[in-house]
């Protein structure tokens, strides 16, 4: 099902296609089931491989921490702004590294399919001075994370699984 974002993403917002790396995947669960797995940050480490720690409100404006776990490297501890939340639709936030030099941000945008049907497209544009860079650098192991998150919010969804509370 992960070639369906493909054929729906006409609708969504303009996103850069330029350094960045994105999955998309079709999940058969309800779209509110899946934004409650996703709203709740705080839960994230109990179900998501790439963001093993998390914590934080979903709310624009405020902080996010995290510490992101890529292949083959050890996990690295940030934060970031919610900067977009529209509920059951699509989650925002951007980062900042090396003092602004790269400048990332990130999205979850969730479509309803149809009756207990949806997409998930899961993405990070990295831009900055140092973006591309960064992106040539490590652009595939994010893009790989974004995939291992999407299949284990998948699986969790469609086992009609809650994330763990905190």
């Amino acid at each position: 099902m992960d070639s369906e974002c493909e054929a729906n993403t006409e609708a969504g917002p303009q996103r850069p296609t330029r350094h960045c790396a994105e999955h998309c995947i079709g999940i058969r669960a309800p779209v509110e089931a899946v934004w409650e797995i996703i709203g709740d940050f705080d839960g994230w480490s109990s179900w998501n491989p790439l963001y093993v720690e998390t914590s934080g409100t979903l709310r624009v404006g405020e902080m996010i921490r995290f510490a992101v776990a890529l292949d083959g490297m050890k996990p690295q501890k940030g934060s970031a702004t919610v900067t977009a939340v529209e509920p059951a639709k699509l989650l925002e936030y951007q980062t900042r590294a090396f003092g602004g030099l790269v400048r990332a941000t990130r999205y979850v945008e969730v479509r309803q399919l149809g009756p207990g049907q949806c997409t998930v497209a899961n993405g990070e544009h990295m831009g900055g001075p140092i973006g591309p860079l960064v992106y040539w650098m490590l652009g595939e192991k994010v893009r790989k994370g974004l995939q291992d998150m999407n299949h284990a919010l998948k699986q969790l969804a469609e086992s009609g699984g809650r994330p763990a509370v905190s």
